[in-house]
């Protein structure tokens, strides 16, 4: 079961749209919320030459950061204590370029990390290096929101497949997502693109999740205009899904892994939020 759920924070308007999914989450499956706060610190470059002045000029810039995210980590707190879940806040100050790594260490602690998806929150790079970090480096799920979303019980739960690695590791890890909804579709697009694996897409999969407890259905559907994420996004729309969950592609960075395909399109155009592992 999901029992601890992190949620980025660094307290721009976006938290709210964050902490929403997150206080969702809690509720579904009456979990902990741990709000990950990332206060960054200034990064000034300061000239031998300019001595004593201008590290000054740096401690001073150093204080305001600390000082806002003490103010920012007060309102923080007081939010969280709000949402009626037993909830902590973890800080760290630290540089933007630390963000990754950080957010990845914490994120192995946790069943759920909550983000919004790259470009949702107006601050693209800092969105995918968080992202790229927990997704590739820390071993578990991300789920993905937009903005405003309604509330959920993840009743309907689409999950993409296509016989490799990356939605088997997704799946796995969206188990009690899958456990917890009443209807579960496994989607193979182009199943004729697959038939040289097996003869039956998708089969043994739905048979592994029945012996979980988990009986899903099997469908199969055809490219939209050449689009795998077209196809995705048509069924889940048709379906009312609360959830897709995906597999993510890549090898190491997370602007490598969205240049294009099905990810790409399904990041920033699917109308639910998505469950992604790699």
């Amino acid at each position: 079961m999901v029992k601890d759920v992190m949620v980025h924070l660094d307290g721009t308007d976006a938290d709210e749209f964050r902490l929403a999914a997150a206080e969702n989450l809690g509720n579904v499956f009456e979990a902990h919320i741990i709000g990950l706060f990332l206060n960054t610190r200034p990064i000034v470059a300061v000239p031998i030459e300019d001595g004593y002045a201008a590290t000054q000029t740096y401690l001073e810039l150093e204080q305001r950061a600390r000082k806002a995210g003490d103010q920012a980590e007060a309102i923080l707190a007081s939010k969280l204590a709000r949402l009626g879940r037993p909830a902590e806040i973890r800080r760290s100050d630290l540089f933007a370029d630390q963000i990754a790594d950080v957010a990845s260490r914490e994120a192995r602690s946790v069943d759920t990390f909550v983000a919004l998806r790259p470009d949702s929150d107006g601050s693209s790079s800092t969105a995918e290096q968080l992202v790229e970090g927990v997704l590739f480096g820390s071993g578990r799920h991300v789920l993905l929101v937009s903005g405003p979303m309604p509330k959920s019980n993840f009743d309907r739960v689409l999950v993409a497949w296509n016989e490799s690695r990356e939605p088997a590791r997704a799946t796995a890890e969206a188990m009690p997502f899958l456990r917890h909804a009443r209807e579960v579709t496994l989607m193979v697009v182009d199943r004729g693109s697959l038939e040289n694996v097996t003869a039956h897409p998708g089969a043994n999969i739905v048979a592994h999740l029945r012996h979980h407890g988990v009986e899903a259905g099997l469908e199969y559907t055809d490219r939209v205009d050449g689009s795998v994420s077209s196809a995705l996004i048509r069924e889940a729309q048709r379906r009312e899904a609360d959830l897709i969950v995906l597999g993510g592609y890549g090898h190491s960075r997370l602007r490598e892994w969205i240049l294009g395909g099905t990810t790409y399109d399904l990041l920033h155009k699917a109308p639910t939020p998505l469950l992604v592992a790699h």
